[in-house]
């Protein structure tokens, strides 16, 4: 189980499981739940950057509205508004999971 692997000394502050279930439940949409939670796969590495390492996305899933569940639109970007904060966490996603599809590097 990703959750319990996931310990706060070695991520970002901030509810780790918590945001690991969100980005799961934005993920699952493009990505078997199996997968994200499978920490070897190319997509369990990229999920566990998205919720321990990347400041972005971290910021973007720890300030969910708790009203619309939706994340926070960026700041930056386009005229009109800038993107929904789940788009821009599926996009660092599918960057991150491709690098990780591609890298001889080991863990």
């Amino acid at each position: 189980d990703m959750t319990a692997s996931l310990s706060d000394a070695d991520c970002l502050p901030g509810e780790v499981g918590v945001r690991f279930e969100l980005a799961k439940s934005i993920l699952s949409s493009i990505t078997l739940p199996a997968l994200l939670e499978d920490e070897s796969t190319p997509q369990g590495k990229a999920i566990r950057w998205i919720v321990c390492d990347d400041s972005i996305s971290v910021q973007l899933l720890e300030n969910q509205d708790p009203v619309s569940g939706n994340l926070p639109k960026q700041k930056h970007g386009f005229r009109l508004g800038g993107n929904a904060g789940e788009a821009q966490v599926t996009r660092r996603y599918i960057l991150a999971a491709f690098f990780h599809s591609t890298s001889q590097v080991s863990p």
